[in-house]
């Protein structure tokens, strides 16, 4: 049965459409192929790559013989079948959710610990090299609605912006004295993200627009251990400063006895004192006593030092 032959190529997909593949195979040679505005279009013929054009206007003549693959796509004959015709949407701008399905093995070397963290969040990216994303996504189907290219991309590159994650935390050397910081770091470790997935992005032909990070997830457990730690650490706190204070309050009241005892000893008159052993024995003079200010002893008033503490008197 002899196929039809078409001397116009319209879009005719959805608007949302970022891949449309016509449905139109044979064209004349006097075909007009209209370009959807802001669409680059691909020309393949039994699969070979023949060539792509694209204009910022409403409408595209391809027939110009100026196209030097419509050559290749005629051969001199007036027709030309098994045509594959590609609209791509180049101006489209998609937004992915992201998440790691995997978390991450985080290390501190200053507590010599292992934990691990997990991350959400959204990007948008645009197509910037419609070929680059044509022959990446091909296989995947004929035509790719938003949400099929949002599918390909989350599934392609989750393991990529796990790498990256991983990557940013330990050039930064990130660890546990960060966790109760890193969420007011989001944008930062965000930007960072960022420029190391750039380059994953142009391989496929499309540009990272935005990176945004919604939330980092700690392992519940540690921060438990976490939370317990801090709380033993806030009770010996507790405790410290308190036996600091009846600490700090005996030497104050010690301090106060002892002003009192020198004061005392200042204000005691000097005596005399007789002792007779034997009559026999000369009288004997002695001093009234000394009280050491540091202990409460009380010494001769010939000695230097305290008999019991070794203070100076």
């Amino acid at each position: 049965m002899k196929k039809e032959v078409f001397n116009e190529v319209i879009f005719r997909g959805m608007p949302e459409a970022v891949i449309w593949k016509s449905d139109i195979t044979n064209i004349t040679e006097n075909a007009k192929i209209y370009s959807r505005k802001d669409c680059d279009i691909i020309f393949l013929r039994k699969g070979a790559f023949l060539g792509a054009f694209n204009d910022r206007d409403e409408y595209y003549l391809a027939n110009d013989r100026t196209q030097g693959f419509l050559d290749k796509l005629f051969h001199g004959s007036k027709t030309s079948d098994d045509c594959e015709i590609y609209y791509i949407n180049r101006l489209v701008q998609l937004e992915n959710l992201w998440g790691t399905a995997d978390r991450i093995d985080i290390y501190d070397k200053d507590y010599d610990l292992h934990t691990t963290i997990g991350a959400n969040g959204s990007y948008k990216f645009s197509i910037n090299n419609s070929m680059k994303l044509f022959s990446k996504v091909k296989g995947a189907a004929l035509n790719l609605s938003q949400d099929m290219v949002r599918d390909f991309f989350r599934s392609e590159l989750s393991t990529e912006i796990r790498n990256a994650i991983a990557s940013v935390f330990y050039k930064n050397k990130f660890g546990l004295k960060d966790i109760a910081t890193i969420t007011l770091r989001e944008k930062e470790i965000a930007q960072e993200i960022h420029q190391v997935l750039m380059p994953v992005f142009l391989e496929y032909g499309v540009s990272l627009d935005k990176f945004y990070i919604a939330r980092f997830q700690f392992d519940d457990e540690f921060l438990n251990q976490i939370r317990d730690y801090k709380k033993e650490i806030i009770l010996n706190k507790m405790k410290f400063e308190s036996e600091k204070a009846e600490r700090e309050n005996a030497k104050a009241e010690f301090k106060m006895q002892t002003k009192a005892t020198v004061k005392i000893n200042k204000s005691m008159p000097k005596e005399k004192v007789i002792v007779k052993a034997s009559e026999s024995d000369k009288s004997i003079e002695t001093q009234t006593k000394i009280f050491c200010t540091n202990c409460g002893t009380a010494n001769p008033k010939t000695n230097k030092k305290c008999s019991e503490c070794q203070a100076d008197l």
